[in-house]
């Protein structure tokens, strides 16, 4: 009677754990795409899905230096040696020669690929990152850049926020108490200085915390 969440990445790995009873598959699969098969079962059984898809987006983004690594919220959020090195031209070239970075990268569009076409078959998602589990997968980065990667698969930018909140609540069994905002539930609220609905990447302009009805100010400045 324990809840289970099994790491996945192949598509026949994925239909024999649905079949075995398994609760959510945490992270995508990446082999190939999803089938009929697979959605089926997944919603015969009500199995969740979280596609952490930072989790092949870190093995590269960092050597093409995208924007967002100009931004304090990013910065701020590593420790100064973990910066120097992703901002370094040695680790740019080692990402560049490593004969695994075009495999990530395909796994990373398979990754969007089944996660809209899971999400629009009405299969239940969820939301994680794996942060933390390497260096490059940035505790307090990771989820806001997770939940840009989700809208750049096609989700909405309110259903990548919902998936977040409401149904990741729902997920792990507390949605009695937190997930929405709703009279009796716990006040946990991140306060924005911008519409992350118009632009889901104003998740990270961040001006007040909330934790449990106390105050707690961003480590972040705006």
């Amino acid at each position: 009677h324990l809840h289970v969440a099994a790491h996945v990445y192949y598509l026949a790995d994925a239909k024999a754990l649905v079949n075995d009873g398994v609760d959510v598959l945490a992270h995508s699969v990446r082999d190939k795409p999803v089938d009929e098969e697979l959605i089926s079962a997944m919603k015969r059984h009500r199995v969740w899905y979280i596609p952490t898809l930072t989790v092949d987006e870190s093995f590269y983004i960092y050597a093409e230096h995208p924007g967002f690594m100009q931004i304090n919220f990013f910065k701020d959020a590593l420790s100064p040696p973990v910066l120097a090195m992703l901002t370094s031209d040695a680790y740019v070239q080692k990402v560049d020669q490593d004969p695994k970075t075009a495999q990530h990268k395909a796994d990373f569009a398979m990754d969007q690929k089944n996660l809209k076409t899971l999400f629009d078959a009405g299969v239940h998602v969820g939301f994680g990152t794996d942060s933390g589990a390497l260096p490059t997968r940035i505790p307090g980065f990771s989820e806001h850049r997770e939940l840009e990667d989700m809208v750049q698969a096609g989700l909405t930018p309110m259903q990548a926020i919902v998936c977040a909140t409401r149904n990741n609540a729902e997920l792990l069994g507390i949605q009695a108490r937190r997930g929405t905002l709703r009279p009796g539930k716990r006040a946990d609220l991140i306060v924005l200085a911008a519409n992350p609905l118009d632009d889901i990447t104003n998740t990270r302009s961040i001006v007040t915390i909330f934790h449990d009805g106390r105050l707690v100010a961003p480590r972040v400045p705006v």
